[in-house]
C-alpha cells in the first residue's frame, strides 16, 4: 500500500528527449518481434535498459543530494561538499546520453522498420536534384594534402561540441549551456530517427566502382583516427548527416554566445561539411538534410527549453520507504509545479 510520501523529481528536457527516443526504439523492437516474428535478443536492448535506468537513477540521486544540502544549510556537511560537483556531473551527463542513443542502434537495429537499405533512392535523389554524384565529381580535386586536411576536419567533429560547450559553461550562464545541450539532444533525436526510416550505408560502398582515385595522405596519425571512427560507427548512419547537422547547430550556439569563437571555428566547420562528401561517407542530399535540420532543431529546442526546461515528476513511495526516509532525515517533498529551467 502506498502512503502520501512522494519523491519529487525534476526531469530535465535533455532527459525527456532521450527517454522519448529510448521508448520509441524499445517499442519498435517489441512491435517488430510481435508482427514480423523476428526474435529480439537481450543484446538488442543492452543499451536501452541501462540508459533508461541511468537517466532515472540520476534524478533519484539528485533528490537525495539536494536533500542533504538542505539539511546541511546551517553548517558544514556532506551535502554542501558534494552538491557543486554533482551539479557539474549532471550538467555534462547529456554527452553520455548522446552516445547511448547512438549506440542503441548498433547491429541491425536500423533495419527494424525498413528492412532494405535505401541507398538507391538517395543516389537517384542526388541525380535528380543536382545532376551528379558529388563524391564522384570531387575526385578531380583529390590530393594527399587536401585529403589530410579533410580527414582532420572530419575528426574535428569529436572536439567541436566540447570546445563550444566548455566555452559556454565557463564564460556564459548555466542556462545557455543547457540550451546548447538540449539543442544537440533534439537534433540527435531526429537524426537517429532518420537512420531508422532511411537506412543506408553510403557512397563509399555503393559507388566504389566509380572511385578511381584513392584517398591517400601522408599523416598516419590522422589515418588512425579515421580508422577508429570507422570502427566505432554503427552500420547505417547516412541520412541525414549528423556530422553536418550537429556541427551546424553547435556553430549556431557558438554564434549566439561568442562571435569570435564562431569565426574561429568557421574554417573547420565548413571543411567538415565538405569532408563528409569528399571522404565518401555521405551523399550530397544527406548533408543538405543535416544542414536543413539544424536551424529547425535550434529553434525547436530553444522554444521547448523556455517552456519545459525541467518537468516535475512525482513518484509515490511505499509506506516502509517513507518511514526509512524519515529516520534518515530525508522526507519526500512535494513536486514543484513550475516547469521552468534552472537559470543559475
Amino acid at each position: 500500500m502506498l502512503s502520501d510520501g512522494r519523491l519529487a523529481l525534476r526531469l530535465r528536457l535533455e532527459d525527456l528527449v532521450a527517454l522519448t527516443f529510448f521508448l520509441i526504439t524499445f517499442s519498435i523492437r517489441m512491435l517488430v518481434q510481435g508482427f514480423r516474428q523476428v526474435e529480439v535478443s537481450p543484446a538488442d536492448v543492452l543499451v536501452i535498459i541501462p540508459a533508461v535506468t541511468l537517466l532515472i537513477a540520476k534524478e533519484i540521486v539528485h533528490y537525495f543530494v539536494v536533500s542533504r544540502k538542505a539539511d546541511a544549510s546551517e553548517g558544514p556537511g556532506i551535502g554542501k561538499f558534494v552538491h557543486p560537483y554533482w551539479e557539474i556531473l549532471r550538467d555534462w551527463f547529456p554527452f553520455l546520453v548522446i552516445l547511448m542513443m547512438y549506440y542503441s542502434l548498433w547491429g541491425d537495429a536500423t533495419h527494424l522498420l525498413v528492412t532494405r537499405d535505401r541507398d538507391a533512392a538517395l543516389i537517384a535523389l542526388d541525380q535528380r536534384l543536382f545532376g551528379f554524384q558529388a563524391s564522384v565529381v570531387l575526385q578531380r580535386l583529390v590530393s594527399p594534402p587536401l585529403t589530410a586536411w579533410m580527414e582532420f576536419a572530419y575528426t574535428f567533429h569529436i572536439l567541436n561540441i566540447p570546445i563550444v560547450a566548455c566555452f559556454i559553461y565557463m564564460r556564459r550562464s548555466r542556462k545557455r549551456f543547457r540550451e546548447m545541450m538540449s539543442g544537440v539532444l533534439v537534433i540527435t533525436f531526429f537524426g537517429l530517427l532518420g537512420y531508422l526510416l532511411v537506412p543506408a550505408i553510403g557512397p563509399m560502398y555503393t559507388l566504389r566502382e566509380q572511385f578511381i582515385v584513392p584517398l591517400s595522405q601522408p599523416l598516419g596519425v590522422v589515418t588512425r583516427q579515421i580508422d577508429f571512427m570507422d570502427f566505432a560507427r554503427i552500420k547505417r548512419d547516412v541520412f541525414p548527416s549528423l556530422h553536418a547537422g550537429i556541427s551546424f547547430i553547435v556553430w549556431l550556439y557558438a554564434y549566439r554566445n561568442s562571435r569570435r569563437l564562431f569565426w574561429i571555428l568557421a574554417p573547420l566547420v565548413l571543411s567538415l561539411w565538405v569532408s563528409t562528401v569528399y571522404l565518401r561517407y555521405h551523399y550530397l542530399i544527406d548533408v543538405v538534410a543535416g544542414l536543413a535540420l539544424a536551424p529547425l532543431c535550434f529553434l525547436l529546442a530553444n522554444w521547448l527549453f523556455k517552456r519545459c526546461g525541467e518537468v516535475p515528476v512525482s513518484l509515490a513511495l511505499p509506506r516502509a520507504w517513507v518511514g526509512a526516509l524519515d529516520r534518515w532525515g530525508l522526507k519526500p517533498r512535494a513536486a514543484n509545479p513550475s516547469g521552468k529551467a534552472d537559470e543559475r
